[in-house]
């Protein structure tokens, strides 16, 4: 829980275009995994349902600070 926490953090401090572009590699390798799943090379098949986690917390972190810049630009 704490590691998740400390990942998130981290995560949060990075500009849009870093946090894009975790989202297209991990996005990536769950394709390599769906693949590997299929032809019975995956050992972890939790590793999938965990890496859709991230996704969606990166895509929710990266809707999170473009909603925010918009607030800002129209308050400004």
């Amino acid at each position: 829980m704490a590691k998740r926490l400390e990942q998130l953090r981290e995560i949060k401090g990075l500009p849009l275009n870093q946090i894009s572009g975790r989202i297209t590699e991990a996005q990536k390798k769950l394709t390599v995994l769906r693949q590997d799943k299929l032809l019975g090379k995956l050992k972890n098949p939790k590793e999938i349902g965990e890496l859709k986690k991230t996704i969606a917390r990166l895509k929710t972190i990266l809707d999170e600070k473009v909603t925010a810049q918009i607030q800002e630009k129209t308050h400004a």
